[in-house]
């Protein structure tokens, strides 16, 4: 399988483990994604892939293969990008309480002693 990159986020095949899904070939289903998403259907690329982090779990058809449900419809947003943030934002606060230095008690920093 080549690279593939999602047209709402970007986000490619190499660094994710997200799993990617074309538009339907159902015309009528193309277009109801395409009001949805805010894309001109004659700007769709042939080759245009949406990752799973925008779609519910359960539109979610999960075995050797992710799939999706015929009803499934994407959203513009990840859906999931909202914990992915929060994980990382813990986890650079962690480390940012980590390097600051504690103030003094009038509030300001420690000054260096040279």
């Amino acid at each position: 399988m080549g690279r593939r990159k999602c047209i709402l986020c970007g986000v490619s095949s190499e660094k994710t483990e997200a799993t990617f899904h074309r538009f339907p070939s159902d015309k009528k289903k193309q277009e109801e994604w395409c009001t949805i998403l805010n894309i001109d259907i004659n700007d769709l690329p042939l080759h245009a892939f949406i990752c799973t982090n925008h779609f519910h779990k359960s539109d979610l058809i999960e075995g050797k293969r992710t799939q999706l449900k015929h009803s499934a419809v994407p959203s513009v947003e990840p859906l999931r990008q909202t914990e992915i943030l929060n994980t990382f934002i813990e986890a650079k606060g962690d480390n940012e309480e980590d390097n600051l230095e504690e103030n003094d008690s009038d509030g300001e920093p420690p000054r260096k002693r040279y």
